[in-house]
């Protein structure tokens, strides 16, 4: 039973960070008045991320990543541009705000 329940936690805890490491761009599209959930995110970060993977190329990759925002949260070039800016500010925001009160963030 021990080991059973030693998985659960662990795959509870990985959708946990999963779904954490989403917020900063949810709260930045929302800021921005683009259409977001946080479905809509996760869903847009594991395609970001398996592109990144796939291309060689950094700046298509970023230019895929802002037609991605694009497209999927309705928003303008700039918009998506300025959300790929705002979710670095709102995860440091998020960082000091943990550990403010004591979370340890490694």
């Amino acid at each position: 039973m021990g080991l059973l329940s030693g998985v659960s936690v662990g795959i509870l805890a990985v959708v946990v960070i999963i779904i954490i490491s989403a917020l900063p761009l949810y709260f930045a599209v929302k800021f921005l008045g683009g259409k977001a959930t946080i479905f809509k995110v996760l869903m847009v970060n594991l395609i970001v991320g398996i592109v990144g993977a796939v291309l060689d190329v950094p700046v298509v990759g970023f230019v895929l990543l802002l037609f991605v925002y694009k497209e999927v949260f309705k928003l303008s070039w700039f918009s998506a541009f300025f959300a790929w800016i705002l979710q670095f500010v709102v995860a440091l925001a998020l960082v000091i705000g943990a550990v403010a009160f004591g979370v340890a963030v490694v």
